[in-house]
């Protein structure tokens, strides 16, 4: 397993155990998303969609998504219908690399990123009119991916703001899940998504109004924050050999976010070893930071699990979340990290 920062100044590399930083680029850009399998890494290379708040990282923008087929040493644009396009997520997925866009459609490529090819449009789907952002120019986007663990042409997808869809067959179709009933609906603003190799019926869902879980494979959903004194929840990870634990990050509201100070983010580490029923705070992290969508769990070591900051700190921890360490520092400010 090898850690993959996307960072405002290029993608980086981390060795997981001894904390050695590789940056591989592309240089001189933001990379907002990124997706991994083997040699091929596809970046995405568009910041901001509709977001002012980042200004202050100041990234240089450029359209659309680049990707590499060594490792990191070069890098092409991706062409077709990705070129231009605002990518604001990346996995692999049912064998094949899967981008998220905005306004909200998610897009295929077989080929390691060189084409790409729209399934079943999202538009189509009941709501998906209803759906927008609360900032210009209010379109929604795909905000997560969650790849199912071991059925691998199920996947969802979380939209930023509308909900939670899910496709059955690798993404040629969608459809929309936990909806409509009260107290058992999901909110609809998805921040993160995650669940366990050992249950993966049981989905936590990251939202600004705390924690939402479900046990029927997304079907239903609860709210579970009991313990979370600020709600505003950005990662979520979860153990991948005990679906009871999980950690996220919280804060009290997202004008908390870029450029500002980190005393006045309130942003801390939660943890739950009960199915996010309660959640209590972790140790060895600063009292304050910056939240961030970098928090990941490791797929190879059970317990293992990293967080990686604002402030360009990566740290780890080796007890189910419990207690942590720095791993390395120095990076520039981490958008996102993936374990590949």
């Amino acid at each position: 397993m090898r850690l993959f920062l996307g960072t405002t100044q290029g993608a980086f590399r981390v060795n997981p155990d001894r904390g050695i930083v590789t940056r591989l680029g592309p240089l001189e850009t933001s990379v907002e998303a990124i997706a991994v399998k083997g040699d091929v890494i596809v970046a995405a290379i568009t910041p901001d969609y509709g977001m002012p708040m980042r200004a202050p990282l100041m990234p240089r923008p450029r359209p659309g998504a680049m990707r590499s087929i060594d490792g990191g040493l070069r890098w092409t644009p991706c062409g077709g219908v990705l070129e231009g396009a605002a990518v604001t997520a990346l996995a692999w997925a049912a064998g094949g690399f899967v981008a998220g866009i905005d306004p909200a459609a998610i897009l295929h490529s077989y080929d390691d990123g060189a084409t790409w090819a729209e399934g079943a449009p999202l538009r189509n789907l009941p709501g998906a009119g209803r759906w927008s952002y609360p900032l210009p120019p209010h379109s929604a986007h795909v905000m997560a991916f969650l790849p199912h663990p071991t059925r691998s042409t199920v996947l969802y997808a979380g939209i930023e703001v509308g909900g939670l869809v899910m496709s059955p067959d690798g993404g040629c179709t969608w459809t929309v899940v936990g909806a409509g009933t009260p107290g058992l609906a999901v909110h609809p603003d998805i921040h993160g998504l995650a669940t366990s190799v050992a249950a993966p019926h049981v989905i936590y869902a990251a939202t600004p109004d705390g924690i939402h879980v479900s046990e029927t494979a997304g079907a239903t959903w609860e709210s579970r924050s009991d313990g979370l004194d600020r709600l505003y929840c950005r990662p979520v990870a979860v153990h991948p050999d005990d679906p009871d634990i999980a950690v996220t990050v919280a804060t009290h509201g997202a004008p908390g976010f870029f450029g500002r100070d980190a005393t006045r983010t309130g942003a801390r580490t939660y943890r739950t070893t009960d199915r996010g029923r309660t959640w209590a705070p972790v140790t060895g992290l600063p009292e304050a930071f910056q939240p961030v969508p970098g928090l990941v769990a490791d797929p190879d070591v059970p317990g293992r699990f990293f967080l990686a900051m604002f402030s360009g700190e990566v740290f780890v921890s080796a007890d189910a979340g419990a207690t942590w360490d720095l791993l390395t520092e120095g990076i520039p400010t981490p958008l996102r990290m993936i374990a590949a």
